[in-house]
């Protein structure tokens, strides 16, 4: 992080409010300056007056939206104000106006309504007016594209609808808070201009600095709707009008602030037939950060099915603005087609292009909430930070067809939601991954009780499990893998059924390398307990050796440590976090190793001899064996020993009968010869 002495902090511009941001980088382009993010917005190699002088000298820019009713091209006599006006100051916007007006004489768009007018004005004028400001502006409302169902007008939803937000036009107001700030005839400032200027830039708290805007409320809603967004400890009396509803009280050199730094975002359209052979065949540089979400991922979002994010980019090396608009234009403008739908793909992005994500180290997220009838609201979601890991692109296909609905029953609706935020939050590079395969076990078992269009997970990579492990090396991980890990194989075709298997209806079609449900599963295992699940599974077994003559012992890949089964037996392990952990590890391929072997605790002998005869190929536990150790007895095992040739002496009752038994479960290596048991 910059230490320079010479930066300018600036604590009221935080990246918590979309009008902060904005005001930010129209600061860092007006300036010349190099600025950077931490907790605020800082400014290099320049000072607070620096700053005030800069924006005294202010030339207006010839911002204007010409298909919009309230434009001033629709007003006669601002347009002829501004021709009129022979002041310096004003000059950019006087070239650009005069240009433009010509450009639109021979432009005829009579009798269109106001879209088929936008899409003509935005498709052909560019074409006409060579002036770099209005392009600027233009290219940043919005682009053009090309459909099946003809030409397409996606508009940047940091500049409303198309420069307006309902029928306030942004450029008009622009137009009108300049003249304000600086006469038009002398280009002279106003009285109060340099007050202005330093409660906005600065943030100096001074006396009628905040005028009546009715514009800036989406990017600050508690400037709009005081009653529904206001921050705890302010007076009513500061917002509401007589009639209830707020003024929307702003400093008219935030508008300035705000169009600077939106306009950053521009860029245009290429159309099909001027891209070369595999090239893109549109840019959106304009709104590279406008993204649809899952419903659920963003706060802001409710069961609609839709809801939609604007990520602004913060980054923590001094950057001056040009740099800054070539890294958002270029390197953050991503294929129509194949553009980001949600946040987890926007992290992959990011992460994957290594080109600049090192410039830009965070993103603030902003929810677009639709306010009846008021337009969309910027709301603060929170900070996207690009991790360093793939796990979301294994889950991508299956997480676009897994999103949360209004349809869904409330439990499916509410897992679903919490995989796609904990996805989210394991592609931004946080220790996740135990609550993402906890969650998604439990998705599985509910798929396979009820009907869903939602596949069912694709088999995970065994990073996975590892994963899991190294955010918590604890025995509970290594049981759950164990358990995950058994596969009962027929002895005569080799045919392996793994645990996933046994406990849910997914299946999968070699042939179309695809995963489905399943009517043929019939709901063997209990899972509302571990204990109730280790006990189904030990009766499965024991039926299909019986029948069929499959055994668990033929197939498993991880093996649970001495020390972890004595942990179990004795009491000392989370039995719910292991039984969800091993629904979880269902769906993933499990190592062979994951943590250091260890026996330093002592085993019950009970549990030695039975899982001698448990975890050995050609033999195994006798069903009466196993309900009698879960009742406490251990006379079956003896006599199951003594008919072996192999007598022993047991107590014949133990108190941790019902432990021992249903650490049968997990696989163990130790205790494959009898004669291991004695010792």
């Amino acid at each position: 992080m910059v230490t320079a002495t010479k930066a300018v902090a600036f604590p009221h511009l935080t990246p918590t409010t979309a009008i902060a941001w904005l005001k930010a980088v129209g600061l860092l382009r007006l300036s010349g300056a190099r600025g950077y993010w931490d907790n605020c917005f800082y400014l290099l190699d320049v000072s607070a007056e620096n700053l005030v002088e800069n924006l005294l000298n202010y030339q207006p820019k010839p911002f204007v939206s010409p298909w919009n009713s309230y434009s001033l091209f629709n007003k006669a006599e601002g347009l002829a104000a501004v021709l009129a006006s022979q002041s310096k100051r004003y000059r950019l916007m006087r070239e650009g106006y005069t240009e433009l007006q010509d450009a639109m004489q021979s432009l005829d768009t009579a009798g269109q309504s106001a879209a088929q007018k936008k899409l003509t004005l935005m498709a052909d004028l560019p074409r006409r007016v060579s002036n770099h400001h209005w392009l600027e502006w233009i290219n940043a409302v919005g682009l053009m594209t090309n459909t099946q169902t003809g030409p397409r007008f996606l508009c940047n939803d940091l500049l409303g609808t198309g420069g307006n937000v309902g029928t306030t036009d942004f450029c008009t107001a622009y137009f009108q808070v300049c003249t304000q700030l600086w006469d038009l005839d002398t280009g002279e400032p106003a009285v109060d201009t340099e007050a202005f200027i330093r409660a906005s830039v600065l943030g100096e708290p001074q006396p009628k600095t905040l005028l009546a805007q009715a514009l800036l409320g989406h990017t600050y809603p508690a400037a709009d709707y005081f009653d529904d967004l206001a921050p705890a400890g302010t007076s009513l009396a500061d917002y509401l009008d007589n009639g209830g509803r707020s003024s929307q009280l702003a400093n008219p050199v935030d508008l300035i602030l705000y169009l600077e730094g939106a306009t950053t975002f521009t860029g245009k359209a290429i159309p099909r037939n001027e891209v070369e052979e595999g090239g893109q065949e549109y840019t959106i540089a304009a709104y590279p950060l406008l993204l649809e979400v899952n419903s659920g991922s963003a706060d802001t979002s409710d069961r609609t099915g839709r809801a939609y994010e604007v990520w602004l980019p913060l980054w923590e090396q001094p950057m001056d603005w040009e740099d800054f608009q070539d890294i958002v234009t270029t390197d953050l403008a991503f294929r129509l087609k194949n553009q980001v739908v949600d946040t987890i793909d926007m992290l992959d992005v990011i992460t994957q292009a290594n080109d600049y994500c090192g410039e830009l180290s965070r993103f603030a997220r902003f929810g677009l909430w639709t306010r009846k009838g008021q337009g969309k609201y910027l709301i603060y979601v929170g900070l996207a930070t690009p991790g360093k890991t793939d796990f979301g692109a294994e889950l991508r296909k299956w997480r676009l067809q897994a999103r949360p609905s209004e349809k869904q029953p409330q439990a499916q609706y509410n897992l679903l939601t919490t995989i796609q935020k904990t996805l989210y939050r394991l592609q931004q590079g946080n220790a996740e991954a135990t609550t993402a395969i906890r969650v998604l076990g439990q998705l599985e078992v509910l798929h396979s009780r009820v009907q869903t269009k939602v596949p069912p997970v694709p088999q995970l990579k065994e990073k996975w499990v590892e994963a899991v492990y190294q955010e918590y090396p604890i025995v509970e991980v290594e049981l759950a893998a164990a358990l995950a890990s058994t596969a009962p194989t027929h002895v005569n075709s080799g045919h392996a059924y793994p645990f996933r298997r046994l406990l849910s209806s997914a299946r999968y079609d070699k042939k179309k390398d695809t995963w489905f449900w399943s009517d043929e599963h019939h709901d063997k295992l209990k899972t509302f307990s571990l204990e109730a699940l280790c006990v189904s599974l030990l009766h499965l077994w024991n039926e299909v050796w019986e029948r069929d003559k499959y055994h668990p012992a033929h197939g498993w890949t991880y093996q649970a440590s001495p020390d972890a089964i004595a942990a179990f037996i004795a009491g000392r392990t989370n039995d719910q976090l292991i039984l969800e952990l091993a629904l979880g590890f269902a769906l993933c391929r499990i190592p062979s190793f994951l943590a250091p072997f260890s026996h330093t605790q002592p085993l019950p002998e009970p549990y030695k001899y039975a899982a001698s005869l448990q975890w050995s190929r050609n033999t195994s536990l006798s069903a009466q064996t196993v309900n009698a150790l879960l009742a406490g007895s251990t006379v079956p095992l003896s006599r199951q020993l003594a008919a072996m040739q192999k007598p022993v002496v047991l107590p014949s009752a133990i108190t941790i009968g019902k432990r021992c038994a249903l650490a049968l479960v997990f696989p163990c290596q130790p205790f494959h010869q009898l004669g291991e048991a004695h010792a």
